[in-house]
């Protein structure tokens, strides 16, 4: 019993081992090695194209935007005009608010980023110095610009005592 159970042990290993040609393709031929290390001593004189294709310029559509003064101040002790802007119709970052104060020939300005707050842009704080503005009416306008929008606000004074 022993000598037909080695017997039947040897018939399954020779079988299960040439079966492997079976399931392994190429199983005669062996891989050989290569080395293709080759040197070129003349250079390519043939153009290659690595370059890619130039983009075309397009033009972007400004639209318009609503700005709206919120708030304006004048601060005799600090010596400052101070306003507070909004875009109205809009909620973008990356614009930038600019309020720009008149009197006669004398103007001042100052440019401020603008960021987005859930259904407007809002202009951080603007203010420029009042000296030099003398008594009576000054006039201002802050004015917004981005990539996609731009407006101004419109008929904005204050009176200097």
């Amino acid at each position: 019993m022993k000598k037909l159970f080695a017997s039947a042990a040897i018939i399954v290993a020779a079988l299960s081992l040439s079966g492997c040609d079976v399931f392994y393709p190429n199983s005669t031929e062996s891989p050989t090695p290569t080395s293709s290390s080759s040197a070129s001593e003349t250079p390519s004189t043939e153009p290659s194209d690595t370059s890619s294709p130039t983009p075309t310029a397009t033009a972007i559509v400004r639209e318009r935007a609503t700005v709206r003064v919120i708030q304006s101040a004048l601060d005799s002790g600090a010596g400052k005009i101070s306003v507070i802007a909004e875009v109205a119709n809009i909620s973008e970052d990356g614009g930038s608010c600019t309020l720009i104060v008149t009197q006669g020939a004398l103007t001042r300005q100052v440019t401020a980023k603008a960021e987005s707050n859930v259904t407007d842009t809002q202009c951080y704080p603007l203010s420029v110095s009042s000296a030099g503005f003398v008594s009576g009416e000054i006039e201002f306008e802050v004015k917004y610009s981005s990539i996609y929008y731009f407006g101004n606000s419109s008929g904005n004074a204050l009176t200097i005592p």
